[in-house]
């Protein structure tokens, strides 16, 4: 409705240009809105007050104007001006069965736009850490994402999902060196796991299983283990707190903000940190770079397959896995920094290599390379955003988690000193969702293993309800995921509510079976029956549903599909309880089956859209 309304009112504009009351070379933007009271008709647009000014006319003088060039058209019945100068315009009641006639045409296509690769688009997002299964956190992110990729591909882009697989550093080693403490007590060594190492039951599961399938070839002896212990004595965190006399401490402390016991905690956690970094070393040195892969692999390969396994089965398929060991492999790491010390945009300090994010907005420099020659995740980070653009996306999305927002402008830093334009890097960020069970918040933390895997959530509640619910949010918003109500089947659950809404069309026509009533033709009934308040507010619904496909990807929002999907169940509720379909003459009843139709399967496209079945019984 809105691309013929479109043509209209260009049309109109094109003659006031042709009689110089707009000037011929001026730029036309003719935008509509539906207008929120019946009075002010059907629609609006501002473009008089838009033209006024080029026109050098009054914005009511020039919509008069405007309003006696439109063609006539048998769809609109009334043009008024209100206001300033807004044009509003009355559809004919005809217009607005045209919908119906689309929706039957285009069947599961309606209110999609026909793939024209406006776009070409990467979608990257949970990329989490493989050091464990999926939690909770992470199922909200691959809900969010993959809808959005669903509702860009609807928008008539070309979009491709892509997983980064962070296979490379610290976090990596660490679970490794988890599997092979986990290994030496399977071999009977009485050691204890760190707190600062991964403790979940999967951990010691791959530990058991090279027990038994390397017996011991891999242990240690007790002495060589404890003889390995990091000292505190070491530590060089402690040290410089040793070194501080109390006015000294207590300066840093109001530095740094912190309660006397935050700031002894700080010290304490660096310690750690220290002690598990010479445990890796330990574990290096001692296995070799063969043996310490076994353990390494074992827990990269089992956990990924996990993640793709469970990602799968909530309906979120990948078209790539990238690597992150491959920018290493190939080379791209090395090139990246290297093009970077050739602008002049790093520099050495104190033996590491630092890039002037400060020179492009940043709040400070970073490191790439430490100065031990390694590395750093930004170096890695840059190499892929290389990579990414490379391929030829006309736009590259990423979803962090909300926690990652500082690490914004440092990676747009990296694309513009590369000669990259960085308004091709689009950040999404999504909040954590926190879980809540008989009104308890439920605890999450993924080092010591509590927390609930998104497997769990998807046993308990569903695939379909946690999508829902996980898409029904900004994602940027906090969440608060109550569990109860998404298991419950009422009204108060918004996704059993909508699915419910489709269901009960499904069993008109069951029942319209069993009576023996012809639904066949239904296409073909006479529209023009169909004049209740219900049946136009559901034919007005059913019309902005391929607008709001276009909003939602515009906007990057695919919970405007879950409001727009209540809103219409909540319609078609009002109606099914106000009429009995079956009962009526034929052709009304048959008009009312189109209108039914037409609204099931508009039901049934919008759920596909967030990635949400739409069951025909419940």
């Amino acid at each position: 409705m809105k691309d013929q309304l479109h043509d209209l009112f260009n049309q109109a504009i094109e003659k006031l240009k042709a009689d110089d009351v707009i000037p011929a070379d001026h730029p036309v933007n003719i935008q509509f809105e539906r207008t929120r009271q019946k009075e002010h008709g059907d629609f609006a647009t501002n473009v008089a007050m838009t033209l006024a000014k080029p026109a050098r006319r009054n914005p009511r003088e020039l919509a008069t104007l405007v309003v006696e060039a439109l063609p006539n058209d048998r769809l609109i019945t009334q043009v008024d001006i209100a206001g300033p100068g807004f044009i509003n315009v009355f559809l004919a009641q005809d217009a607005r069965y045209e919908v119906l006639n689309t929706v039957f045409s285009e069947g599961d296509r309606y209110g999609l736009a026909k793939p024209n690769s406006k776009q070409k688009i990467m979608v990257e997002f949970v990329s989490a850490n493989p050091t464990g299964p999926l939690h909770v956190g992470h199922g909200r992110g691959a809900a969010y994402g993959d809808a959005l990729a669903r509702v860009l591909t609807a928008a008539g882009n070309t979009v491709e999902r892509e997983y980064y697989v962070n296979d490379a550093g610290r976090q990596m080693d660490i679970l490794a060196v988890s599997v092979w403490i986990r290994y030496l007590q399977a071999n009977d060594l009485d050691i204890e796991l760190p707190n600062n190492c991964y403790k979940g039951d999967y951990v010691a599961a791959y530990g058991k299983q090279l027990a038994t399938e390397h017996a011991n070839k891999y242990a240690v002896t007790l002495d060589a283990y404890n003889n390995a212990e990091f000292k505190r004595s070491d530590s060089s965190a402690l040290k410089e707190m040793n070194a501080l006399s109390a006015a000294e401490l207590d300066k840093k402390r109001n530095e740094l903000n912190l309660s006397a016991d935050e700031f002894t905690k700080k010290y304490e956690k660096q310690f750690l940190e220290e002690s598990l970094d010479s445990r890796i070393a330990f574990a290096k040195a001692t296995l070799g770079a063969e043996g310490f892969n076994i353990f390494f692999s074992i827990a990269l390969n089992s956990i990924v397959a996990d993640i793709r396994q469970d990602l799968s089965e909530f309906g979120v398929d990948y078209d790539t896995w990238f690597s992150e060991r491959s920018l290493f492999d190939d080379g791209k790491i090395v090139t990246a920094i290297d093009t970077l010390k050739a602008s002049g945009d790093v520099y050495e300090k104190g033996g590491a290599w630092w890039f002037k994010t400060t020179d492009y907005g940043d709040e400070k420099d970073r490191v790439v390379i430490r100065d031990n020659g390694q590395p750093t995740y930004f170096a890695s980070d840059i190499a892929y955003h290389v990579d990414k653009l490379a391929r030829g996306f006309d736009l590259a999305i990423n979803i962090w988690g909300s926690d990652h927002h500082g690490y914004i402008p440092r990676v747009k830093a990296s694309l513009q000193a590369l000669g990259l334009p960085p308004e091709k890097l689009k950040v999404l960020l999504v909040q954590f969702a926190v879980l809540y069970r008989n009104g308890e918040k439920v605890s999450m933390s993924t080092r010591s293993g509590e927390f609930v895997t998104l497997r769990d959530l998807r046993n308990e509640i569903g695939s379909d309800a946690a999508r829902f619910f996980y898409a029904q949010r900004k994602s940027e918003q906090h969440m608060d995921f109550d569990l109860d109500l998404a298991k419950s089947q009422s009204n108060e659950n918004p996704m059993f509510y909508v699915q419910y809404a489709h269901a009960r069309l499904c069993r008109i026509f069951k029942t319209a079976a069993e009576r023996n009533i012809d639904t066949h033709n239904i296409q073909s009934a006479d529209f023009s029956l169909l004049s209740s308040d219900h049946e136009n507010a559901l034919l007005t619904l059913l019309q902005k549903f391929p607008e709001l496909v276009i909003a939602a990807a515009a906007n990057y929002e695919p919970h405007q599909i879950t409001y727009y999907l209540r809103d219409l169940a909540t319609a078609l509720h009002s109606y099914y309880n106000s009429v009995k379909f079956l009962d009526a003459d034929k052709p009304q009843r048959d008009a009312m089956l189109a209108l039914c139709s037409a609204t099931r399967q508009t039901l049934k496209n919008g759920l596909s859209i967030i990635g949400v079945g739409a069951p025909e019984s419940m």
